[in-house]
């Protein structure tokens, strides 16, 4: 099958880089606030590189062109380095952390100017009933009060607060289903659905950029695909995208994915599959199959695409082992059924049905809540249940428990040959999957995955530069151009004139990510200068302190 290529059938711009019958009007009037001289300038449309120089006022690129003349204008000299769009985290889970440190350092050394938060159906709104108490006592060790219930009130929230870069948001399906009917294993009637399209109307028209959907985790794990769909067929009114973590992504992969196209062609929403893998090395075999559902798809006129991390370990919840039931009615009574001893009995019967012993030495405890189990962070499940003395399940549940279910894990279940298949294709995107983190304070305790400081630079340095996987001008396409569009931002993700200046300057040779899984806490290398709206945010390195960023609204 000839691979397609999704940018030729969305009408992606190629830009011309100079605009001759102006340059010489605009080299006469225009007084720059700032030049970038000599660089390697790729513009986010997929064409070749050129030697340019750009010139920005006001926050905007107002002329690119050969040897703009400087003469008092501030300059950064970007000789033998590479000028792209500032990079574009289309799979973010920023939604409440960033209100925690302003200068959100993992992301903005890695590059990235702009990250759409709110994905796998979790969201900062809205918030009311059971989500809204887990959620403030989630965040209190943060020092995050949340103050709003609905999507206008976060949004007058935001806007008030400062960061380094800008911030979109989807509104998830699992906090709008949590919203009207709690964690209930059963279909909405036609007064709860009616209230569930109000609270996706509110944040649409408070400015989302559409809807995410998180099917493996409740309360979105109950939903049919009927419920989706409905809902989907909002968001295609407001021009909104549905992003979905899908129903499942191993042993029922190619069900889940068939399942996330037909949401799309019945409800005509654009469709983002997050973070596409085969996971299990039973599935692994899988990747063939999943490409041809997705041509397939693309060949029928379906509008999808997906992103990845450049990882083969994911990240996710503990309890995300368990089987569905178990969720049902929130927290206190999944703690509740994990106490009942002959309630854990058929779990342990559920659960060693899906898993053999192989499979605990997979996962790995990243993070935990308390202080007094801090100490198995790092560690796997058997080796923790190996230190206690205790079954691999007993150990589970008894960490669930006490940590009130507040347990996050690196799951080692992704093959590298698959991962560079993957990111690859025409129509995958780069996203980190993760939240902002720094080196110090609150945002610097636990273990992370290293996705959340090294996404961007491992592309472009690992697979990009080392392994040849794709051209840079490809690698750059996927994290600046292509998600732009597909999001929606105005005037973002390329390099032209008129645009906003969000820019990367980076040295290709140098980049490279430098967190691991042992030590997570590390900023990438390489990345040397960036812009946020024309300001200058990273400086030789270093952060300015500048927090330029904006908080972006979808115009439906």
């Amino acid at each position: 099958m000839s691979p397609l290529h999704w940018w030729k059938t969305h009408n992606i711009p190629t830009f011309i880089l100079i605009n001759t019958e102006t340059v010489d009007e605009k080299r006469e009037l225009m007084n720059f606030d700032l030049l970038i001289k000599n660089g390697t300038v790729i513009d986010g449309t997929g064409m070749p590189k050129k030697i340019v120089d750009i010139g920005i006022k006001d926050e905007i690129i107002t002329l690119i062109d050969c040897h703009i003349p400087g003469g008092t204008c501030p300059t950064i000299d970007a000789d033998g380095m590479i000028v792209a769009p500032g990079f574009i985290d289309v799979h973010s889970h920023s939604d409440f952390l960033w209100l925690a440190h302003a200068g959100s350092d993992s992301k903005i050394f890695d590059g990235v100017t702009t990250e759409l938060c709110g994905n796998c159906g979790l969201s900062a709104f809205p918030l009311r009933g059971k989500i809204l108490k887990r959620r403030v006592q989630g965040l209190a060790k943060y020092n995050i009060s949340i103050r709003w219930n609905s999507a206008e009130e976060f949004y007058d929230t935001a806007e008030k607060m400062k960061s380094s870069i800008n911030r979109a948001f989807l509104v998830g399906h699992g906090n709008i289903r949590a919203c009207v009917i709690d964690y209930e294993s059963r279909s909405p009637d036609s007064h709860e659905l009616f209230r569930m399209v109000s609270d996706l109307e509110e944040a649409m028209n408070a400015g989302a950029f559409g809807m995410s959907s998180g099917l493996i985790y409740p309360p979105g794990c109950y939903s049919t695909t009927a419920e989706i769909s409905e809902l989907c067929k909002v968001v295609k009114r407001y021009g909104g995208l549905y992003a979905t973590h899908i129903r499942g992504e191993g042993d029922t992969l190619e069900e889940a994915i068939t399942e996330a196209v037909e949401v799309s062609k019945h409800s005509g929403v654009k469709l983002q599959i997050s973070h596409l893998k085969t996971s299990g090395s039973r599935n692994w075999h899988k990747v063939d199959r999943i490409q041809e559902l997705l041509e397939r798809a693309l060949d029928e006129g379906v509008d999808v695409t997906c992103d990845r991390y450049p990882y083969t370990a994911a990240a996710t919840d503990l309890d995300v082992i368990l089987p569905h039931w178990v969720y049902e009615g929130g927290t206190e009574k999944q703690i509740r059924r994990l106490q009942d001893i002959h309630i854990r009995k058929q779990l342990i019967r559920e659960v060693t049905h899906r898993y053999d012993d192989s499979f605990w030495n997979t996962i790995v405890i990243s993070s935990v809540y308390y202080n007094k189990n801090k100490w198995m962070e790092g560690k796997s499940i058997s080796e923790i249940a190996t230190e206690l003395k205790k079954s691999y399940l007993d150990t589970v549940f008894d960490l669930l428990i006490e940590e009130d279910t507040r347990v996050d894990i690196f799951l080692f279940s992704m093959c590298e040959e698959n991962l560079g298949r993957i990111l690859s294709w025409d129509f995958v995107f780069i996203g980190s999957d993760s939240a902002v983190r720094t080196r110090y304070g609150i945002l610097g305790e636990g273990r992370p995955h290293p996705r959340s400081y090294g996404t961007f630079s491992r592309a472009l340095g690992r697979f990009c530069r080392d392994m040849k996987l794709l051209p840079l001008e490809k690698t750059i396409q996927k994290m600046t151009g292509l998600p732009a569009q597909k999001i929606g931002l105005d005037r973002r993700g390329f390099i032209k004139e008129g645009y906003f200046a969000d820019i990367t300057i980076f040295d290709p040779e140098k980049i490279n990510d430098k967190s691991t899984y042992t030590e997570p806490h590390q900023y990438s290398e390489g990345i040397e200068h960036v812009l946020v709206n024309g300001h200058v945010t990273v400086r030789n390195g270093k952060h300015t302190g500048i927090t330029n960023g904006r908080i972006l609204r979808h115009l439906p």
